[in-house]
């Protein structure tokens, strides 16, 4: 009953932080704390935790039903040998393809907070690249390129990192590998 409750607090949680807009949130902690490279971190880091993990609970969740996790309970497996013979090795395949999905997704925001003038002005980013850029209304000048080149890099990135993520989950999953 005690664990019951734990758990929907967790969950309860993770659908507060799913709920909240994260590029609002990241704005708003890049705002409030001191601007820099660990600023973005964290910023990052608090918007982009929560639906990976409601991801591996669905996951859990479902590799638990199966009957060979029953069998390994039956016989007397502990908690710790089911967890990491059977669970981890059915929930890990997915949690990779979700972090490489999640990368692309923290480039882009990344990109957003220096572009909003909301990063660390002494390193150079894409997002700081595309800000100078129109600051000095380069597109509106004649130098299309400065703005294309950042915005085609962050493409390009942020497709390979999805493309990879895809990829790590057909070779894992063994029901996508099939069609």
């Amino acid at each position: 009953q005690r664990q019951m409750c734990i758990r929907d607090r967790i969950m309860r949680v993770i659908d507060f932080f799913l709920v909240l807009p994260s590029l609002l949130l990241a704005i708003v902690l890049s705002s409030v704390l001191e601007r820099g490279v660990f600023t973005i971190v964290i910023a990052i880091g608090v918007t982009s935790w929560a639906g990976t993990a409601r991801i591996v609970r669905a996951q859990t969740l479902s590799a638990e039903s199966r009957l060979y996790i029953e069998r390994a309970k039956v016989l007397g497996a502990g908690h710790w040998h089911i967890i990491t013979s059977h669970l981890l090795p059915a929930v890990m395949p997915l949690v990779l393809a979700n972090t490489t999905l999640t990368v692309g997704g923290a480039i882009i925001a990344e990109s957003t907070l220096a572009f909003l003038g909301l990063g660390d002005t002494t390193q150079q980013s894409w997002g700081t690249i595309l800000k100078n850029s129109m600051d000095v209304s380069a597109a509106t000048s004649g130098y299309w390129w400065f703005i294309l080149t950042p915005g085609l890099a962050i493409v390009a990135v942020v497709l390979a990192f999805t493309l990879v993520g895809r990829a790590i989950e057909a070779i894992a999953n063994p029901t996508l590998r099939s069609r």
